[in-house]
């Protein structure tokens, strides 16, 4: 569970698939800043599943390991709450 703190930060997370999507669902939810880092072989129809939600999607890396190094970084920078996908 997210305090709204939080949530009033900004959310970001790294993934190729489901996670990506439930975590911009539940920001859509929450009325909380989405950003999705995905790496750049993600399928389009992810990508555009998870843009439906709202969510700022930036593609980054060839792999998720990449993917998530970035989200980390853009974290840091910016303040976002990081949600782990495990």
């Amino acid at each position: 569970t997210l305090s709204e703190e939080e949530r009033n930060k900004g959310l970001i997370t790294a993934s190729a698939g489901n996670h990506a999507q439930g975590v911009a669902y539940a920001a859509k939810i929450y009325g909380a800043k989405a950003v999705i880092v995905m790496p750049t072989s993600t399928p389009i129809i992810k990508i555009n599943r998870t843009k439906s939600y709202g969510a700022e999607v930036v593609l980054y890396g060839d792999v998720y390991d990449e993917a998530c190094e970035y989200a980390l970084k853009l974290a840091k920078e910016h303040g976002y709450t990081f949600i782990h996908p495990f």
